[in-house]
């Protein structure tokens, strides 16, 4: 490769880097074409970005986009997994597809800034979605105002109750 497309493919990748909200590492020794084909439809639909590096190059790349703690684990064949809407995505994909598939390797990652090892990787991907998340904060948010309209309206109903009771009592006097 040519000095101009490596500075280029550095650049990329540590632009991919600074963008992306997880990454991480994986080792696909064993996968053959079809495997790394079918894992990178299965990161694509789970809108993760993943890529095979160059050691030398994500070196300089990680390094460019401060990320210097996964410097150690760039040994080996080394794919990157970018997680840019769902930080968790790229996690979720590999514990799944590695259960499939033994050969893929889960190296290390960076979750939020935060460096994580293989040990932590099922925690991360047992995080629910992005989505879930919202929609529980809304239920929980939503639950107070909730409780409030259904006591306001059980006084409401209490009142317009007694006043129709006052109403009988004078209606029955009156006549």
């Amino acid at each position: 490769m040519p000095k101009a497309e490596k500075i280029a493919r550095v650049e990329e990748l540590s632009k991919k880097l600074d963008e992306a909200s997880s990454v991480f590492l994986t080792d696909f020794t064993g996968l053959n074409v079809q495997d790394i084909d079918e894992l990178r439809r299965t990161f694509s639909a789970a809108s993760v970005r993943y890529e095979v590096v160059k050691n030398t190059l994500a070196r300089l790349s990680v390094q460019e986009a401060g990320c210097d703690g996964l410097l150690e684990f760039l040994e080996g064949p080394t794919a990157m997994a970018f997680g840019t809407e769902d930080p968790a995505a790229p996690a979720r994909v590999i514990k799944e597809y590695s259960k499939k598939n033994e050969n893929l390797k889960f190296k290390a990652g960076l979750f939020d800034g935060v460096l994580i090892g293989a040990d932590q990787i099922d925690e991360i991907a047992n995080l629910p979605t992005k989505e879930v998340l919202l929609s529980r904060l809304a239920g929980a948010l939503g639950a107070p105002l909730s409780n409030l309209a259904g006591s306001l309206n059980g006084i409401l109903s209490g009142l317009a109750t007694v006043i129709d009771a006052v109403r009988q009592q004078k209606e029955e006097s009156n006549s």
